[in-house]
C-alpha cells in the first residue's frame, strides 16, 4: 500500500510539473512570422505577418516586469532612428490590465511607437506567437521572416537586435 501511495505521489508531482512547462518554446530564427492584424491605442491597424513594405521589431512585454520597462529607453530609441527607414517597432502589451491603465503607462514613459492591447490579456496572442517570457522580442524582415528571437533584455542583445536591423536594411 505504502509503494501505492509513493507511485501516485510520484505521478501526481511529474504531472504538475509538466503543466508549468511551457507548451510551446518560442518562435524560432527562420520560421514565418504568423500572420495578426491588431489595433494600436491610436486606432491605427497594424497588420504582422507575411509579405509587408517594412521590417519590425515586435516587443511582447507586461507593465509590471522589471526588464520590459528597462528595454522601453531602447525601443524608443530605435523607433526614432529606423520608423523612417523602414522598421517599425510595435510594442504589444500582455497582462497589464486595461486598455485605459496600458494607456497611462505609455504615456507616463513617453513611448511614441505603436503600442496594442490584445482582449483577455493577450491570452490567444501568447498562444499565437508563443510568447512564455516578457519581454520577447522578434525582428521580422520584410518577407514577414524571424531574423532575431530574443528573451530577455540586456546590453548583449540590444547590440543583437541592432544588428538585425542593420542586416535588414543592408539586402
Amino acid at each position: 500500500m505504502k509503494n501505492i501511495l509513493v507511485a501516485a505521489m510520484f505521478i501526481l508531482v511529474l504531472g504538475f510539473v509538466m503543466m508549468m512547462l511551457p507548451a510551446n518554446a518560442e518562435l524560432k530564427r527562420g520560421q514565418k512570422l504568423p500572420a495578426a492584424a491588431m489595433t494600436d491605442l491610436n486606432g491605427s491597424e497594424i497588420k504582422m505577418g507575411g509579405k509587408q513594405n517594412r521590417a519590425y521589431v515586435i516587443d511582447f512585454w507586461a507593465t509590471w516586469c522589471g526588464p520590459c520597462k528597462a528595454a522601453i529607453p531602447f525601443l524608443q530609441e530605435l523607433h526614432d532612428k529606423y520608423a523612417k527607414r523602414g522598421v517599425s517597432v510595435i510594442g504589444i502589451a500582455l497582462q497589464s490590465g486595461s486598455e485605459q491603465e496600458v494607456r497611462r503607462f505609455v504615456e507616463d514613459n513617453s513611448m511614441t511607437y505603436p503600442i496594442t492591447v490584445p482582449p483577455a490579456e493577450g491570452k490567444a496572442v501568447m498562444n499565437q506567437f508563443r510568447v512564455d517570457a516578457f519581454p520577447t522580442l522578434y525582428v521580422v524582415d520584410k518577407r514577414g521572416i524571424i531574423r532575431l528571437v530574443e528573451v530577455g533584455y540586456s546590453e548583449e542583445g540590444e547590440q543583437r537586435i541592432i544588428k538585425a536591423i542593420a542586416d535588414i536594411l543592408a539586402e
